[in-house]
């Protein structure tokens, strides 16, 4: 919807949430273009600019949002390691305080 809609509606990352007093039932549909089918933003405000330079192909489409998609969580793995890194180091840095006031 990010691309027809010209970035007004935008991608939400998915995230459930485990909740152990109830059973949690997801239900998957898929409401997908033909591969080969073009995709464009359907109808573009007057100055404002359109989020595709030009008509692509639904595959090419989810090709680059897949791309994104990994890019994201990659870096998100990366500040949650480094994250990880930092408070080890803190740990290690830490003196007691008898140390610090002697």
């Amino acid at each position: 919807m990010q691309y027809l809609s010209n970035g007004r509606f935008k991608n939400a990352d998915h995230q459930a949430v485990v909740n152990s007093n109830y059973s949690r039932l997801s239900i998957a549909t898929f409401q997908n273009p033909a591969p080969d089918a073009t995709v464009y933003p359907l109808k573009i405000r007057e100055g404002e600019k359109s989020v595709l330079e030009e008509p692509i192909t639904f595959a090419e489409m989810y090709r680059r949002k897949m791309s994104k998609d990994l890019e994201i969580a990659r870096m998100k793995k990366i500040a949650k390691e480094q994250e990880l890194r930092d408070l080890e180091k803190s740990k290690i840095e830490t003196k007691p305080l008898n140390e610090i006031l002697a």
